[in-house]
């Protein structure tokens, strides 16, 4: 990933949204004894989110 380019915005989420996204934070430090940002996490969802797209 170190040549992909990157768009940076500042946006708000709702609340739960939000705690979910830190709950996956938590979750993937746990398993893989590694911090994520919150950048980080949210493009690791979307891809997730992108793959599952692909198959179905």
């Amino acid at each position: 990933m170190e040549n992909l380019k990157y768009v940076f915005r500042n946006f708000s989420l709702p609340v739960p949204t939000f705690d979910h996204l830190k709950q996956f934070q938590r979750e993937y430090e746990r398993q893989h004894n590694a911090k994520l940002t919150n950048s980080q996490a949210l493009a690791i969802i979307l891809d997730e989110h992108k793959k599952s797209q692909e198959v179905s």
